[in-house]
C-alpha cells in the first residue's frame, strides 16, 4: 500500500526556486525608498462603539454590544504559526483561548470531533463546529479537517471571535464555547499581486501566489486567483505533515446593476498527512525521555509493534466548497441578503487500534444549505430576520469503518467491517432569528432571538459478515440486509436562545457593556459508533440501538457578561483597557463515562458552570512601541455527581463523583503578552505566551504544570517604485520549552491506540520572503 497518491514535492521546488529568483531580481534593481509604518499586530477587542479616535491595531466587527475580539491578517500570520492556513491557530492569542500547537505550523489535524480549541474551558464539539466563513457554517458537525485548513490565510482579512452571549443572527452550529468568523480579503479595487515563499525547520517549504484584476467590465466587476503549495516533515518521529498541501481560491466581487451585489467563492485544497501519536499520562509526566516518541519508522515483527507503525496511521483528503452573498437592494433602508453555499469532502483516516487491527475511517460526504435574510431600518431601529436551513450527511457519526490486519511488510491483509451503516434521513439543522438594535442617546439596546430545530440523521446499521475489501457502495450490496435493533430513525429537537444586549456611554472615553442570552451544544452524537462496537452489551441491558439514538439531547446554557471599556490618550500615549466578567450555567453537558452499563459513551447529563474574568489590554507610549496583552483566569466545573444505573460498581459510583471539580484541560490561567518596535524598516516582535496548571482528567489524578513559550519575530519592508519587498525571520518557542500541549479525549480515541497527551511544539525557525504589487 503506497503512504499517498500525490508527490508534489518536486514541482514545489520549482515554484520555490522561481519566486525567490523573481524576488532577487526585484531587490537588485531596486533602489532606497521611503518606508511605509508596517500595520500593527491586532489580537484586539472589535470596538463596541464609535470613537473619538480610530486605535491603531483594532479590528472591527459587526455587533456594538456582545463580547467580541478580531485578529487581523497580521495577528493571524504570526498566531498560526506560519503555516498558511488554521483559524483555530489564528486566535490562539485572543482572551481566555487555549489552542495549543501541537506542530510548528498549525498544521496538524487530529483525526475525529477534538480540533484543539477551549474557549473559556468549552471544547469545541464534534470537529469545527463552532467555526463559519463570512457567516455561513460550511462544514460543521465533521470529524475531518473540513474547513479548518482549506483557506489560506492571505485570502482573510481578519477573524471575528465571540464569547458568552451570543447574537441571535449568528449562525454557528453550536455557540456554548463562543464562535469566530473567518471574513475573506474580498477581491482589490486595482490591479495587483503577490508572492511569497517559506522555508523553515523540519524541511517546510510553502509557496504562495494571487493576482487582483482590479475593476473590470466597466467597473461592474473584481476578482481574484491564488494558489498555494505546502509541505512539511513531522517534527517527530517519521512521515509528513503536510505531504504536498495544495490549493487554489477564486473570489469575485461584482455589481452588474443598480441595486445589485453579488460575491462569490470557491476553494479547493489536498490534505495528506501522517498523524502525530499522543503519550499516555506516564509518558507525558517525563518528556525528558518521550518528548520525540513517534509511530515507528517500521512495521516490526508482532502486532503491538505494527499498529504502531506510521504508515498504518495517516490521513488522505480533498475538499472544496463554494458559496456567495447575494444582496438585493430594495430601497435605501431594506435589501435582501442569500447566501447559499456547499462543501464537500472525500478522504480517509488510518489508525492502529488496541485490538490490533488497523482501522480505516472513510469520511466522503457534503454539507449545504442557505442562509437568507432581510435587513432594514424602521423607526429609528435597525433590524434583520432570518432563516438559515442546513444539511449535511454522515459522517459524523461514522457509517463506514473498514479494518484490516497488519503485517511485518507494511500491508493491509484479512479485511472485514467493523461499521457498515447507511443514512436514510439527513443531519438537517433549521434555525429562526431576528434581532434589532436601537440608540436611545448614549445608551444602545439590543434585542433578539433564535430558535433551532436539529433533526437527527436516521441511519441503518447492515450486516457485514463476509463482506471483503470492497467499496462502500459495494458492501452495502453484498450485505444480507439491515439489522433493525442496530439501526436507528431520525426525530427533532427543538430550543429557544434568547439575547438581549445594553452598551452605555458613561464619557466619551468610557463604555459600559453587559449581555445575556442563550447557548446551544452539542449531543452526544457518538451514541451511534459506540452502540455498534458494543452492542451486544446493550441489547443484554434491553437497550436497542434506537432507545438509545433517542436519548441525545443538546447542552444549553445561559450566558452573562459584563464589561467595561476605558480608551486614553495623551501625553504618556494612548491605548485602551477592557476587562470583563462571565458567568455561564450549563445544562446536559455532555460527559463520556460509563454509568454501569459496562462500557464509555458520551451522554447529556453533565451540569456545569463557567465563571471567571478576562481584559484585553493596548498601549502605545510611542509611535514606534506598540503592546498589548490579554489575560484570563477560567474556571469551568461539575456543580453535580454525575447519574448512575442501579446496581453501578463501587469504581463506577467513585469516578462518577465530580461536583465542584474542575473540567479536563482547562487551565486556570492563560495569557499572551508582546508588541511591535518599529526601527526604520525594521519590526522587532516578541511574544510571551503563559499557561497554567490543569488536569487531563476529571478526578485531577492526572495534573499537569504550567508553561510558557517566547516567539520572537525580525521583519523587514522596502518599497521600491513597482512594489514593495518584505522579509522575516521567526523563531518559534525560542528556549525550546518541552511542555504538553493539546489533551484530545474525544470518542475517537477511545479505541485507538494513541494516547491523548500531546508535545507542543519544539524550537521552530521560519524565514519568509515576499513582493506585493
Amino acid at each position: 500500500m503506497t503512504m499517498f497518491a500525490r508527490k508534489r514535492r518536486g514541482s514545489s521546488l520549482l515554484l520555490g526556486g522561481a519566486s525567490l529568483a523573481a524576488l532577487l531580481g526585484a531587490a537588485q534593481g531596486a533602489g532606497a525608498q521611503s518606508f511605509t509604518p508596517l500595520p500593527e499586530i491586532s489580537i484586539g477587542p472589535a470596538p463596541a462603539a464609535p470613537k473619538k479616535k480610530p486605535e491603531p491595531g483594532v479590528i472591527g466587527s459587526e455587533s456594538v454590544s456582545s463580547t467580541a475580539y478580531a485578529a487581523d491578517a497580521r495577528g493571524l500570520d504570526l498566531a498560526s504559526g506560519g503555516g498558511g492556513s488554521n483559524p483555530i491557530r489564528g486566535i490562539s492569542w485572543l482572551p481566555s483561548v487555549d489552542a495549543p500547537a501541537i506542530d510548528p505550523y498549525g498544521l496538524a489535524n487530529l483525526p475525529g470531533g477534538n480540533k484543539g480549541i477551549r474557549i473559556r474551558g468549552e471544547v469545541s464539539q464534534h470537529g469545527n463546529s463552532i467555526g463559519t466563513v463570512e457567516g455561513l457554517p460550511l462544514s460543521g458537525i465533521n470529524p475531518g479537517p473540513g474547513v479548518t485548513w482549506l483557506i489560506d490565510n492571505e485570502n482573510l482579512s481578519k477573524i471575528v471571535l465571540r464569547q458568552g452571549p451570543m447574537p441571535s443572527d449568528v449562525n454557528s452550529y453550536f455557540t456554548v464555547g463562543g464562535n469566530f468568523d473567518s471574513r475573506l480579503r474580498w477581491p482589490a479595487e486595482k490591479f495587483g499581486g503577490e508572492i511569497s515563499q517559506s522555508v523553515g525547520s523540519f524541511s517546510f517549504l510553502r509557496t504562495f501566489a494571487r493576482i487582483d484584476s482590479g475593476e473590470i467590465l466597466n467597473g461592474t466587476t473584481k476578482l481574484f486567483v491564488s494558489g498555494s503549495f505546502t509541505d512539511a516533515d513531522k517534527w517527530r518521529g517519521s512521515g509528513k505533515d503536510p505531504q504536498g498541501k495544495s490549493g487554489f481560491a477564486v473570489g469575485v466581487d461584482t455589481k452588474p446593476v443598480d441595486g445589485l451585489e453579488a460575491k462569490f467563492f470557491v476553494a479547493e485544497s489536498s490534505f495528506d498527512q501522517h498523524s502525530y501519536q499522543g503519550l499516555n499520562y506516564q509518558q507525558a509526566s517525563n518528556l525528558g525521555a518521550f518528548r520525540r516518541y513517534d509511530f515507528a519508522a517500521y512495521p516490526g515483527p508482532t502486532t503491538a509493534s505494527q499498529i504502531n507503525y506510521y504508515g498504518y496511521n495517516l490521513q488522505h483528503f480533498d475538499s472544496w466548497t463554494a458559496f456567495g452573498d447575494i444582496a438585493i437592494e430594495v430601497d435605501k433602508t431594506t435589501r435582501f441578503v442569500f447566501k447559499p453555499y456547499y462543501f464537500r469532502e472525500d478522504g480517509y483516516y488510518l489508525d492502529g487500534q488496541n485490538n490490533g487491527r488497523i482501522r480505516k475511517w472513510i469520511i466522503d460526504h457534503d454539507m449545504w444549505g442557505v442562509v437568507s435574510e432581510l435587513q432594514t431600518r424602521v423607526l429609528d431601529t435597525d433590524a434583520k430576520l432570518g432563516f438559515w436551513h442546513g444539511v449535511q450527511n454522515p459522517p459524523g457519526p461514522p457509517t463506514a469503518w473498514e479494518v484490516f490486519a497488519p503485517n511485518a511488510g507494511g500491508g493491509l491483509i484479512n479485511p472485514s467491517w467493523a461499521i457498515l451503516g447507511k443514512q436514510t434521513a439527513p443531519h438537517v439543522f433549521d434555525s429562526a432569528y431576528g434581532i434589532a438594535s436601537r440608540d436611545f442617546g448614549p445608551l444602545h439596546v439590543e434585542a433578539g432571538a433564535r430558535y433551532i430545530w436539529e433533526r437527527m440523521a436516521g441511519i441503518d446499521a447492515y450486516n457485514s459478515t463476509g463482506i471483503g475489501d470492497v467499496p462502500y457502495d459495494t458492501a452495502l450490496a453484498l450485505s444480507s440486509g439491515v439489522i433493525a435493533n442496530r439501526s436507528v430513525k431520525p426525530f427533532t429537537i427543538g430550543t429557544f436562545l434568547p439575547f438581549g444586549a445594553l452598551t452605555y456611554r458613561l464619557t466619551d472615553d468610557l463604555l459600559l457593556k453587559f449581555s445575556g442570552g442563550g447557548g446551544y451544544g452539542g449531543p452526544g452524537y457518538d451514541a451511534w459508533p459506540v452502540f455498534q462496537q458494543n452492542s451486544a452489551t446493550f441489547l443484554a441491558k434491553g437497550i436497542t440501538a434506537d432507545q438509545f439514538w433517542h436519548s441525545m439531547k443538546p447542552e444549553t446554557s445561559t450566558q452573562l457578561d459584563l464589561g467595561l471599556r476605558w480608551s486614553f490618550d495623551g501625553a504618556y500615549g494612548s491605548g485602551y483597557v477592557e476587562p470583563t466578567i462571565y458567568y455561564s450555567r450549563n445544562h446536559n453537558k455532555l460527559v463520556s463515562y460509563d454509568p454501569g452499563i459496562g462500557t464509555q459513551y458520551g451522554a447529556n447529563v453533565g451540569e456545569s458552570q463557567n465563571y471567571g474574568a478576562q481584559a484585553v489590554v493596548h498601549y502605545s507610549p510611542l509611535e514606534t512601541v506598540s503592546l498589548f496583552a490579554s489575560l484570563g483566569y477560567q474556571r469551568a466545573e461539575f456543580v453535580e455527581d454525575l447519574p448512575l444505573l442501579p446496581g453501578a460498581s463501587a469504581a463506577n459510583y467513585w469516578s462518577t463523583r465530580v461536583k465542584g471539580k474542575q473540567l479536563p484541560d482547562v487551565p486556570y490561567f492563560i495569557s499572551t503578552i508582546g508588541g511591535d518596535l518599529r526601527i526604520e524598516q525594521f519590526t522587532i516582535t516578541p511574544i510571551l505566551h503563559i499557561v497554567g496548571s490543569r488536569a487531563g482528567d476529571t478526578s485531577g489524578y492526572q495534573p499537569l504544570a504550567g508553561y510558557s513559550t517566547f516567539d520572537l519575530t525580525v521583519k523587514y519592508e522596502h518599497k521600491i517604485d513597482w512594489g514593495t519587498i518584505t522579509a522575516s525571520v521567526t523563531c518559534m518557542n525560542m528556549f525550546d520549552t518541552a511542555y504538553i500541549g493539546q489533551i484530545s479525549s474525544g470518542y475517537y480515541q477511545q479505541t485507538s491506540a494513541n494516547g491523548i497527551y500531546y508535545p507542543g511544539a519544539p524550537r521552530t525557525v521560519l524565514a519568509k520572503v515576499g513582493f506585493k504589487f
